[in-house]
């Protein structure tokens, strides 16, 4: 499967995210560059978790 989220911003200071420390993770995906994905609570680099699974949910906005 092909996935194309271009960046339109990105963060100051992005906030590292880590699914040993946090398994749920929530927030607004802003973008996609390379192996990362990075939402508007911060980054994600999903090579690290190669071995886990991943599950994204679409939710609509109001």
């Amino acid at each position: 499967m092909e996935i194309r989220y271009p960046v339109l911003e990105y963060p100051e200071k992005p906030n590292t995210l880590n699914f040993d420390k946090t398994p749920t993770l929530g927030g607004i995906l802003k973008g996609i560059k390379g192996q990362y994905l990075i939402f508007d609570q911060g980054v994600i680099n999903l090579r690290r978790f190669a071995g886990y699974e991943v599950e994204l949910r679409l939710s609509s906005c109001s």
